[in-house]
Order: C-alpha cells, then sequence, then structure tokens
C-alpha cells in the first residue's frame, strides 16, 4: 500500500510540473505579447507624427492643383505647355480643348497648325530661353492661326515637374480689338487722303487795289476768280449785279453764265 502511495505520488510530481511549467509559460508568452505591442503602439505612433505631416502636405498639394486647374480651365485662352524639343504637348487647358480637342501627347505644330512639314518657322522656342538654355521671360507676340482668329501670345520657358525646361504658351483671342484697328488705319487713311485733295486758302493774298488781280508765289498776276479756283474747291458763275446794271444802264433780268 504504501509501495503504491509513493508510485502515485512520484507519478504526479511531473505532471505537476508540467502544469506549472505551461502557466509559467503562458504567463510570459503574454508579458512578451505585452511587451510587443508595446514596441509596435510606440512604433506605430512614431511613424504616425512622421507619416501625417507628409499625407497632409500632399493632400494640400492635391488641393492647390486642383485650384489652378479650376483657374486655368476658367480662362477664356488657349493655354498649353509643349516640351522644347519634341515638341510634345504636355499640358493644355479646357477652352484649348473645346478648339482643338484632347492634344496631349501630340505634337504642337502638328495638331495646332495646319500643313507644317515640321516646327513652325515662328516658333519661339529660341526667344524664351539664352544661350545657356536658361529662361529669358516672357515674349509678347501677334499672329493669325489657322482658325482665321488674331491671338496674342505670351510665351515663357518654365521648369516642368521633371526639371525639364519646357514652353508655356497664353494665347488670347484679339480678332474684334485686330478688325477695330485695321478699321481705325483705314479711316485714318481716308481722311488723310480726303485733306490732300481739300485745298485751303490761308496767309495773305497780294491783291491789286486797281484791277484786283492776285499775285501767286511765283510772281505771277492772275484774275481774282482763276486764282481762287487753282488753289480751292470754289467754281464761279458771272452775273452783273445790280450796282453795275444801273453804272452800265443794262436793262432786263441778270443772267448767269
Amino acid at each position: 500500500m504504501g509501495f503504491l502511495f509513493i508510485f502515485f505520488a512520484l507519478g504526479e510530481i511531473p505532471l505537476a510540473y508540467t502544469k506549472f511549467q505551461n502557466k509559467f509559460v503562458n504567463f510570459e508568452d503574454r508579458k512578451m505579447t505585452k511587451s510587443v505591442n508595446e514596441k509596435l503602439e510606440a512604433r506605430i505612433q512614431e511613424l504616425e507624427k512622421k507619416v501625417l505631416p507628409v499625407y497632409h502636405i500632399e493632400q494640400e498639394l492635391l488641393n492647390a492643383n486642383n485650384r489652378v486647374m479650376a483657374i486655368l480651365d476658367s480662362l477664356d485662352a488657349i493655354v498649353y505647355v509643349a516640351d522644347m524639343k519634341t515638341y510634345e504637348v504636355l499640358f493644355i487647358n479646357q477652352f484649348s480643348r473645346n478648339i482643338f480637342g484632347d492634344i496631349i501627347g501630340k505634337i504642337c505644330w502638328q495638331t495646332l497648325q495646319e500643313n507644317k512639314t515640321g516646327p513652325c518657322e515662328f516658333c519661339t522656342n529660341k526667344k524664351i530661353v539664352d544661350s545657356a538654355g536658361n529662361p529669358t521671360g516672357m515674349y509678347l507676340w501677334e499672329r493669325q492661326n489657322k482658325n482665321k482668329r488674331w491671338y496674342e501670345m505670351r510665351d515663357r520657358a518654365i521648369i516642368w515637374e521633371n526639371g525639364q525646361i519646357v514652353r508655356l504658351e497664353i494665347a488670347t483671342d484679339i480678332t474684334e480689338r485686330k478688325e477695330a484697328e485695321q478699321e481705325r488705319e483705314k479711316l485714318i487713311e481716308e481722311l488723310q487722303n480726303a485733306l490732300k485733295e481739300i485745298k485751303v486758302l490761308r496767309g495773305i493774298l497780294p491783291i491789286c487795289s486797281s484791277c484786283k488781280k492776285i499775285r501767286d508765289d511765283k510772281g505771277y498776276w492772275n484774275l481774282i476768280e482763276s486764282y481762287i479756283q487753282t488753289h480751292s474747291e470754289a467754281e464761279f458763275s458771272h452775273c452783273i449785279c445790280p450796282d453795275c446794271k444801273k453804272l452800265f444802264h443794262l436793262k432786263g433780268e441778270d443772267e448767269v453764265s
């Protein structure tokens, strides 16, 4: 009997030890898990501090980009950006898209102009950068485009998103202004021509106190009516005044010849 008690007692010892060990391991696991979780939480908070500002910056940049796009698309002017080496259209606003269609990725001189087999001879690429390829500022010019409209162009070299130098052009339709200027020039020319045809007598005229002839610039004496006709648009008709009729004893009605 005593032998059996000892046997069972000895058998319970390993089992009890195993249970104790499992409990200890579970405790250690929980302790380790808690430590890992705390480290993960700390790391997450650390990353949040670094990532959130970047996220906010990206959101602000996106909002700024949307605002700029809204402004550019609201302009009643052609706005586009082209690569200065390949002539590829990199950007175009809505106003331009309504006229030319979606030409992003296409060649500017093929889509914005007609009957071109190469870059435009009036391309301003060389006028907006110096010999070293650095931007020189805005270049202002005018031209009638393929749609028969007149445009005032403002071209400028700018730095694009990948650091390359590209050409930005803003073209405003000035057809009505151009037509008004041409009409004004035509009117001025007509007025100048009319003024050339108008002959006006000015200054002091040397006239004979006896015969009433007038001396011209060359020293010749001319009948007064001849002189006036030569130097003005006036014409003469002849008649007899009442005093002369009495003087010469003339009868009858005045006759104009």
